[in-house]
């Protein structure tokens, strides 16, 4: 190793002093990748909140300790919409995929976040909100992430029966753009107040093959993106929809 007339590091100090520059840069590539995944998933436990009648309560028992067993074990009870869900066209209509059906490579998608104002309860969600948030941006198969600020009500008395929901206008909206995935924070885009049996904004969303990611949580966090959306659902056969883990990265 030597200096030159100029102090600059020549010969095998300055292939390590560059080989330990690659490593730095290297290691902040890793921590931004890091800093930069984002789990979206609601928490599934016992006593959170639930869809009612005809879906039992979430349980979660243990069934062996290691005291008594020398392991430990828990038996589940669950159901297709337990936590944060993926869901199929099936839930609504005869004979349309279910989970089973769907190719892997569907579940990663581009994905753009929609942040548009808190939302107060039973308010509706607005066209004109997300043609500013997304409008500009929003392609032909990405996957919409619509951030409302209702997640902050996990597991409160109100989460599912004053939701916030979708105008009619606002359903056109995302048919017209053609989306694959529709991910949101609250737990019905319909109107809490209508008959259980009254879908029609979840009708109109599953006349074509799409799918449905709700509730999550966290998209706050996410700003715009875009990001990659990564949904594995449970891979149980014959289902419209079963609880899945949802990152963004």
């Amino acid at each position: 190793m030597g200096l030159t007339s100029y102090g600059i590091i020549t010969g095998a100090g300055a292939i390590r002093s560059s080989m330990l520059l690659n490593d730095s840069c290297e290691k902040i590539r890793e921590d931004e990748t890091v800093s930069r995944t984002i789990d979206i998933t609601g928490t599934i436990a016992n006593g959170m909140w639930n869809y009612g009648m005809p879906f039992p309560d979430i349980a979660i028992k243990p069934v062996a300790t290691l005291a008594e067993h020398g392991f430990d074990g828990h038996a589940f009870q669950l159901h297709s919409f337990a936590g944060t869900y993926l869901e199929t066209a099936n839930h609504l209509f005869a004979g349309r995929e279910q989970l089973h059906h769907i190719d892997p490579s569907r579940f990663f998608m581009r994905a753009w976040v929609a942040q548009v104002p808190d939302k107060a309860p039973l308010e509706p969600i607005y066209a004109h909100e997300l043609e500013e948030a997304v409008g500009d941006v929003l392609e032909p198969g990405d996957a919409l992430l619509i951030a409302t600020g209702w997640d902050s009500r996990w597991n409160t008395a109100e989460f599912t029966t004053a939701s916030p929901f979708f105008s009619d206008e606002t359903m056109e909206w995302i048919v017209q753009r053609s989306v694959s995935l529709l991910g949101v924070d609250i737990t019905s885009i319909e109107d809490p107040r209508k008959p259980p049996d009254v879908m029609s904004q979840l009708a109109h969303y599953f006349a074509g093959d799409r799918l449905l990611l709700a509730p999550v949580v966290r998209l706050r966090e996410a700003g715009k993106g875009p990001w990659t959306l990564t949904v594995l659902p449970l891979a149980v056969h014959g289902v419209c929809a079963a609880p899945c883990r949802a990152i963004l990265r």
